[in-house]
Parts: structure tokens; C-alpha cells; sequence
């Protein structure tokens, strides 16, 4: 009988070992935007590009499964606040967003343009002219987008507030703006820049006029479902990638011609 029990308790006290790899097992839900390229990609083979490349290896530096989940920006944002996401990428720091998000990297050096054909629009030197000078009749922007105070505060302004047309996701823009329904889009340089590469037939019409915003993107992880030992975790692996080069190596498969892609310094805001 005393042999019986000892067996019973050694299998009892045995449970938690099979059971805890499964309890803990790590899983990072990174919300992604339908074909962002090179940030995201999307194609039949399924999902790549700079964005989702360096989590994958920041995920595996922790030895968390990285989970892609296909939302655009707005509800990428209400899954955030829901619980249903763990991370998103391209996020500007602002105080306000800090209340939400653990900011990891950055990622990415974002370098937001107006994006139009200089034959069909006036020239400009500064934002403030679009509060006041130059109606360019509507100007794509991604709602939900922040491009830092500056252009927050512009936006506001009648002159400006009634030009701009906020869309869902990022695809629409460069499609609004081949379909003459835009006269212009609020656009980052790498993606322009992709744009140009992989669709000669009318991309070259499209320049950069002016620079609206320059600034670092990060990854930002919900407070929410991620604890803060995890955060120090993943904060400490990206840091190590960083000085290490291999974040390095995987931009340089993305390098354009006249757009130098890097991740800037590590500059975390947890």
C-alpha cells in the first residue's frame, strides 16, 4: 500500500513538469497590414518584408511563437485595447499611446512625404501653405496616423482639415491616387520608393514634393497581454540583435536606391 501511495504522489508531483511547457509556452499576435511593402508583403507564397522579418527574429531571440493576424490599422487599434493583439509595428511614439504600448526599437526611420505629380499640383515650399494658400482638393492620409505634433496641430485647421481624406488601410492610397480620385497622398519614402521599383507603368509620375514628418517607428506591444518581465525580455533581445548586426543583415536585403533603410539606435519607451 505504501508503495502503491509513493507512486501516486511521484506521478502527482510529475504533472506540472508535462504541463507547464504548454502553460507557458509563449505566443506574440502581431497584427499586420494588408501589403505594406517592403514593411509588409503579402503574396501567394504568404507573408514577408522588413517588418515582419525582424519580429520574427526578435520572437525567436525570446523563443515566443510569432502569430500574424491580418487587421488593418483602425482595428488593429480597437483589437490593441480588446486584448485580441500583442503587438503592431510602425507606431510613433506619443505620450498618450504610452498609456497602452511598451515601445520597442525602433524599427525603422519613417520619412513621410506629400506624394503627387508636380505637373498637376502647385509647387510648394512649406506645410502651412496647404492651411492657407494651396487647396489641392483631397489628400489621402491613413486613418489613425500620427506624423508627430506639428503636423497634428495643422491638420486641425480648416484649410488643411478639408483637403484631407482618411482611408482605411495603406493600399488604398497609392490606388486612390493611380485613379485620379486623390490629387496627392501622405506617404513614406521606402514605400514610394518599393512602389516605383515593382510598377513602372505610372509610379514615375509620382515624386516626393515635401517633407511632412520625419521620425523612428517602433513596434509597439500591448501593456495589456504582455507582461513586464517579458517587455525587459524582449527589450534586452532587441538591443543584442541591434549590436550584434543581425537586424542589420535582414534590412539589407531591402536597401533602395536612393533611400538608405536602417534601424536606428535602440531607443526604447517601456
Amino acid at each position: 500500500m505504501r508503495k502503491t501511495v509513493s507512486h501516486f504522489i511521484a506521478a502527482i508531483l510529475a504533472l506540472p513538469a508535462i504541463w507547464l511547457p504548454q502553460a507557458a509556452a509563449c505566443k506574440l499576435r502581431l497584427g499586420v497590414e494588408t501589403h505594406y511593402p517592403p514593411h509588409i508583403i503579402q503574396t501567394e507564397q504568404g507573408w514577408s518584408g522588413l517588418n515582419i522579418e525582424l519580429m520574427q527574429r526578435l520572437a525567436s531571440e525570446v523563443k515566443c511563437e510569432l502569430m500574424l493576424i491580418e487587421s488593418p490599422w483602425l482595428r488593429a487599434m480597437r483589437q490593441i485595447e480588446q486584448g485580441e493583439l500583442d503587438v503592431v509595428s510602425h507606431l510613433t511614439f506619443s505620450p498618450e499611446r504610452q498609456q497602452r504600448f511598451a515601445f520597442i526599437g525602433p524599427h525603422h526611420l519613417e520619412q513621410i512625404y506629400l506624394v503627387a505629380d508636380p505637373a498637376v499640383i502647385p509647387a510648394l515650399t512649406s506645410v502651412e501653405q496647404l492651411t492657407e494658400e494651396v487647396d489641392l482638393t483631397a489628400i489621402a492620409m491613413l486613418d489613425g496616423a500620427y506624423y508627430g505634433e506639428d503636423f497634428a496641430r495643422l491638420q486641425t485647421r480648416p484649410g488643411l482639415k478639408r483637403q484631407l481624406v482618411y482611408i482605411s488601410n495603406n493600399l488604398d492610397k497609392i490606388a486612390l491616387l493611380n485613379a485620379g480620385r486623390v490629387n496627392a497622398v501622405l506617404e513614406d519614402l521606402a514605400v514610394l520608393r518599393y512602389w516605383q521599383e515593382t510598377d513602372s507603368t505610372t509610379s514615375n509620375r509620382y515624386q516626393p514634393l515635401l517633407a511632412i514628418h520625419k521620425g523612428p517607428v517602433y513596434y509597439g506591444f500591448n501593456r495589456k497581454t504582455v507582461s513586464k518581465e517579458k517587455l525587459k525580455e524582449l527589450n534586452a533581445a532587441w538591443q543584442k540583435l541591434h549590436s550584434n548586426g543581425e537586424l542589420a543583415a535582414i534590412v539589407a536585403h531591402y536597401q533602395q536606391r536612393d533611400n538608405a533603410l536602417q534601424v536606428p539606435p535602440p531607443q526604447p519607451q517601456l
